[in-house]
């Protein structure tokens, strides 16, 4: 089963989603995404609780995650 998260899960007005096989795999995502998109460096423990509790399991529809401009920005 596929794994998902939504920036805007996290607290943030992005429309960025992110889809993996594991959760591994999806936390590498999100964390390329915080730092590529919002300038974020670190994980601190707190945000990795809330990206664990985020997470969402089930079949994904996305096309190939979206580029990071296609977000926010």
């Amino acid at each position: 089963m596929d794994k998902r998260i939504d920036c805007k899960d996290l607290g943030s007005d992005c429309t960025f989603a992110v889809c993996a096989t594991t959760e591994p795999e999806l936390l590498e995502k999100v964390q390329e995404h915080e730092r590529t998109v919002h300038g974020v460096e670190e994980f601190s423990p707190d945000f990795y609780n809330k990206v664990q509790k985020s997470i969402r399991e089930g079949s994904c529809d996305l096309e190939e995650d979206l580029d990071p401009c296609e977000c926010c920005c």
